[in-house]
């Protein structure tokens, strides 16, 4: 807010010098009226101008310019083989600045689609050896990324864009209680983030045209060349069919649960039955469900298993174990009683 407000100012300020100028320079020329109006006009349309630049992405300006110095290139070679019985060369030369350029522009916006800019990297801050990391609602309302930065692991420039935290704003300030607790740790979360490390970015960016915050945090991370960083399957997946890099911190937090193999020996406390009778089930420490056959009479107790077999599943892995005075019947056999269990 108080950027925006400085802006606002450095544009009036910007207004008042053009005005003050245009009376200074027509006074001599006893027109100060006309030429402070004419100043101010021209102030207006430049920030008019500069404000409208918003809504353009960093890769449009770009290609736009490219366009641009293609297109009077190409009109300082034509304007030459004119006749001068036809336009004289001052005039041929202006028109086919203005034809050449507006042609070179909107073509290099028309194919914008084909051209990659990937090899380019548009830097947000004054260290260029850093990669950007955009991070969204669900990272910052879930908390655990305040511990993974506390150990080193994410290395580089954190970015919150303003249509997250307007998004975060508006969690935090709705009617429902369990929606406003969530927004409000969000914003807990997030400031002590900011207190925590000295790279986190405030990007004062929005997309007008685009309602969802998750197509709007794609469309930023190609402009950057940033990653996005996030907690959230569905955005992961759409990310990558706009071939956007995602660290998943789910994914992360799956790859370093502690390794259980066949055969190895557990201790666990067996809090509840299975979905068999008679099985009874605990939890490792990060989490991992244990079925222990056998194990309903042992239920509130703890119980030294063997592990019998490992099944992966999209929602993490389940370890089926038995008690070690039982031989481990081969992993073909386990699947296929976990297949009839199911």
């Amino acid at each position: 807010m108080k950027e925006k407000k400085a802006l606002l100012l450095a544009r009036l300020f910007f207004i008042l010098i053009a005005t003050f100028c245009g009376t200074w320079i027509g006074w001599s020329k006893q027109a100060a009226l006309e030429y402070s109006l004419f100043a101010f006009i021209g102030a207006v349309f430049f920030v008019l101008l500069e404000q409208s630049t918003r809504i353009i992405s960093s890769k449009q300006m770009l290609l736009a310019t490219l366009g641009l110095f293609g297109g009077l290139l190409i009109a300082n070679l034509v304007y030459p083989t004119i006749p001068e019985t036809i336009m004289e060369s001052q005039k041929a030369r202006l028109v086919c600045n203005l034809v050449f350029g507006y042609l070179g522009i909107a073509l290099a916006l028309k194919h914008e689609e084909r051209l990659s800019l990937s090899r380019l990297k548009f830097i947000v801050s004054n260290q260029p050896q850093q990669r950007n990391i955009l991070i969204d609602t669900n990272i910052i309302i879930d908390g655990r990324l305040n511990d993974l930065v506390a150990t080193g692991f994410i290395a580089g420039n954190l970015i919150v864009p303003t249509f997250v935290l307007d998004e975060l704003q508006q969690i935090a300030d709705s009617v429902t209680h369990s929606k406003r607790t969530v927004g409000r740790r969000g914003l807990e979360n997030l400031e002590a983030l900011k207190e925590q490390i000295s790279n986190l970015q405030i990007m004062e960016k929005d997309y007008d045209d685009i309602p969802d915050v998750d197509q709007k945090l794609i469309r930023l991370a190609k402009e950057l060349g940033a990653e996005i960083l996030t907690n959230d399957y569905n955005l992961q997946k759409v990310a990558s069919l706009h071939k956007v890099p995602v660290i998943n911190i789910n994914e992360l937090a799956q790859a370093l649960r502690p390794a259980v193999f066949v055969g190895d020996k557990l201790q666990i406390h067996l809090i509840r039955e299975g979905k068999d009778p008679t099985q009874g089930v605990g939890y490792l420490d990060d989490g991992t469900m244990v079925v222990v056959e056998d194990g309903r009479p042992f239920l509130n107790q703890e119980v030294n298993v063997v592990v019998s077999s490992i099944l992966h599943t999209s929602a993490g892995r389940m370890v089926f174990a038995r008690f070690p005075d039982e031989p481990v019947q081969p992993k073909r056999n386990h699947h296929s009683r976990y297949s009839r269990h199911r």
